[in-house]
């Protein structure tokens, strides 16, 4: 028993070859294939497409020859590392026509075999496609030719069109100022994204069933992991599930668990990728420079930035403008973070300090305030005008009126 009877399934699942009967239409991949035959019927003159390595540009290819009407006749060119007059062969050799092998013919002598071809479809009430894979590689001077080619056209319609398909490398070349007659001759220019994670879901699950398993034999909590893998790329994921059959297989279990897709990933021995250093470089310089303004303007005075800014030199309005905005942040920064502060010192000062004063704080003793003894009554008084009558005093010298005495409840007689 081999690890696909094992899991129950009538043939491999995730084979890297594009499979059309494996084609999962997703979001990008459907309008893509809508966008393209649109261009097609549409009689466009140059179709792009572009996308990383891995999101299914060849199989789209497949799809698009597959959806052409029997009114083109196709030159399909799947090595384009050539020169302008080994291109033309190629197209001329793909499509039938009988043409020099040993180089010996010009480059004239090829446009009018082909300009003649291309009459003779028109008659028919058919048109040429050429379509190239991996278009980066193409040489500038075949770009060019092609450019020339899409001259080829009557007073109504064209007598050829042309599809390409590259990498992102391929809007990198159409972006050089030699191309900028080319770019204007190009109708559509489409991108294909990989897949996002809901797709890379059912993606999965599309192709176990249209293998025999209508279950998915792995856990979801996998599928973190396998996206941080794959990114949604279609070719990673075919590679990683590959290689985690087989590992479930080896270590009999009949569930594809995190574990598992980790050591599927481990097995590739792949280098990672270095991060793009300048990106990094400039998020992190940026938080550390808007940091250290904001610590500037909380420490500089903002007196002093009003005195440097009124000198008599010539100060840019940019530098006023920046200056400005951070000192007005660094105030709005101080009130908001001032009871903040003030709290935090505080608390800080009570955990730091709170026991030493406890300690070394005295005991308080209750003082308590004896009461005066009765008093004898007080003999007559002669009244005379400007004179203070003397006040009586006990034996302990206190005053004899009891409401003058000491109050612990205040400072002193009321």
């Amino acid at each position: 028993m081999n690890h696909l009877e094992f899991f129950g399934l009538q043939e491999d699942p995730f084979r890297m070859t594009p499979d059309r009967n494996y084609y999962f239409p997703t979001k990008g991949h459907a309008a893509l294939r809508e966008v393209i035959r649109y261009g097609l019927e549409g009689d466009e003159g140059f179709i792009i497409v572009t996308g990383e390595i891995g999101t299914g540009k060849t199989l789209m290819l497949r799809m698009m020859m597959d959806d052409l009407p029997d009114r083109f006749e196709t030159a399909l060119i799947l090595s384009p590392h050539l020169s302008r007059q080994e291109l033309l062969l190629a197209i001329l050799q793909d499509i039938g026509l009988s043409a020099p092998t040993d180089h010996t013919a010009s480059l004239d002598s090829l446009l009018r075999i082909l300009n003649d071809h291309l009459f003779a479809l028109a008659q028919q009430g058919k048109k040429l496609l050429i379509v190239i894979d991996e278009a980066q590689n193409l040489p500038d001077e075949s770009l060019e030719q092609l450019r020339l080619l899409s001259n080829f056209e009557t007073d109504t319609q064209k007598l050829l069109q042309i599809v390409l398909f590259g990498q992102p490398e391929l809007r990198d070349k159409l972006a050089q100022t030699n191309m900028r007659q080319l770019v204007q001759r190009v109708s559509i220019m489409e991108n294909l994204s990989p897949l996002s994670k809901q797709e890379m879901v059912r993606y999965i699950l599309h192709r176990f069933k249209k293998s025999g398993v209508y279950e998915m034999p792995r856990s979801f909590a996998t599928t973190d992991i396998l996206w941080r893998s794959t990114k949604g790329y279609p070719r990673l994921i075919n590679k990683i599930m590959s290689r985690a059959l087989l590992v479930a297989y080896a270590e009999k279990e009949t569930r594809i668990s995190r574990k598992i897709v980790r050591e599927a990933v481990a097995s590739f021995n792949t280098p990672r990728q270095r991060r793009f250093f300048p990106a990094v470089f400039l998020r992190w310089s940026t938080v550390i420079v808007f940091l250290l303004l904001l610590s500037w303007g909380m420490v500089v005075p903002s007196g002093w930035l009003a005195n440097s800014i009124s000198s008599d030199r010539a100060i840019p309005v940019w530098y006023v403008q920046a200056s400005t905005w951070v000192t007005d942040l660094a105030d709005g920064t101080k009130q908001a973070v001032a009871p903040w502060q003030e709290q935090g010192i505080a608390w800080f000062n009570s955990m730091m300090h709170g026991d030493i004063q406890t300690a070394e704080q005295p005991e308080q003793v209750v003082q308590t305030i004896p009461l005066a003894a009765p008093l004898p009554p007080a003999p007559p008084v002669a009244e005379s005008e400007g004179v203070d009558s003397p006040q009586a005093v006990n034996p302990a010298g206190e005053a004899a009126n009891p409401l003058n005495a000491p109050s612990p409840f205040g400072t002193g007689p009321g």
